[in-house]
């Protein structure tokens, strides 16, 4: 073999064992990771079936986000259960676990988040007043870690409204009960603007107090032996015992009337409230706009301004009540055996 064919053997015997050593290097290197998920730490005031499909709506506008869960975030969930008193607690380990962003369930979280999370990403839902929290001042004039959506909806025009409904399913009633938690200032704020909504149009009003979940069935029996028409109710304690509630409710045969229309799928027979379904869907692109690194500063609070009529004409029968038909057209969902029909 002549001299030039020698060296092209030594250089393509050079050239293999050169790929094959890169190649042992590439396989010995370590691969590259992908970033880990975004913490995202919801926390809620108290248990109630709201506050769940919060969540899940919030879970949509992160997918409409083009955010994965397990991929791009992970949420982690507590909730004080109606005890206001560990709220604090719940947002300090929030700040501990360095969330990415904090997301405060119902006015009293926010109101604790505002005080603690100083510079921490908040974003607020499924309550009504930002501003009583000391969120800000107005929609675009906010403090700058923190922005969410909100819905007022129980101003004296919703009480009218509701007031309007019950008497519209119960025309003879003469008396309402309303269970209300004392410690949570908007739950009183609801009840007071209800009574005088309630005693305008000529209804005598009972309003019995509830501190804990489970103090609402013994309330409840209270109202029943007070000869009430229907029962409404405002405030975390009091949703979180709704279960109890509907319980004592339908053994006395009485109507119960809920803000929530969650409660309605549980047995309440009208609900008349905001659309969180849009909220929800609104405050998952918010918590995004932040993971991708914009500021809550920049994003102006969201108000909700449609409300839904969800009634339930099964469980209304059950306890001897007709919903008006007319009225149940005018609803925006039937929940309940007449759903299916």
């Amino acid at each position: 073999m002549n001299r030039f064919g020698r060296t092209l053997r030594r250089a393509t015997a050079a050239l293999v064992l050169g790929l094959a050593a890169s190649l042992v290097m590439l396989a010995a290197a370590p691969a590259s990771r992908a970033p880990a998920p975004k913490r995202i730490a919801i926390i809620r005031a108290a248990d109630w079936m709201g506050s769940e499909w919060g969540e899940d709506a919030i879970r949509v506008g992160l997918l409409e986000s083009d955010l994965e869960a397990g991929r791009d975030y992970e949420l982690s969930v507590t909730s004080a259960q109606g005890d206001l008193a560990t709220l604090p607690s719940l947002i300090d380990a929030a700040i501990d676990s360095r969330a990415s962003v904090i997301v405060a369930l119902q006015d009293p979280t926010l109101a604790v988040a505002v005080q603690r999370a100083k510079s921490m990403p908040i974003v607020f839902h499924l309550l009504s007043d930002p501003f009583a929290a000391g969120a800000g001042k107005s929609d675009t004039d906010h403090l700058p870690n923190v922005t969410g959506v909100y819905a007022p909806g129980f101003g004296d025009a919703e009480q009218t409204r509701r007031v309007e409904l019950i008497r519209r399913v119960l025309p003879r009633a003469k008396r309402i009960g309303i269970l209300f938690s004392p410690e949570d200032k908007l739950s009183v704020s609801f009840k007071d603007r209800m009574t005088k909504a309630a005693q305008q149009a000529g209804l005598q009003v009972t309003a019995v107090p509830v501190s804990s979940a489970a103090e609402v069935g013994d309330a409840t029996r209270s109202l029943c032996s007070q000869k009430v028409d229907a029962i409404e109710l405002f405030g975390n304690a009091a949703h979180a015992g709704f279960a109890g509630l509907i319980q004592v409710a339908r053994d006395c045969r009485i109507p119960v009337f809920s803000p929530s229309p969650f409660e309605v799928m549980q047995g309440a027979v009208l609900s008349f409230a905001a659309d969180f379904q849009e909220g929800g869907v609104v405050a998952g692109k918010m918590i995004a706009r932040i993971l991708k690194g914009e500021s809550p500063a920049a994003i102006p609070f969201y108000r909700v301004q449609a409300t839904k009529l969800v009634v339930n004409p099964g469980d209304a029968s059950r306890i001897g009540v007709t919903l008006p038909p007319e009225l149940v057209k005018e609803a925006n969902e039937v929940v309940g055996d007449s759903a299916k029909k």
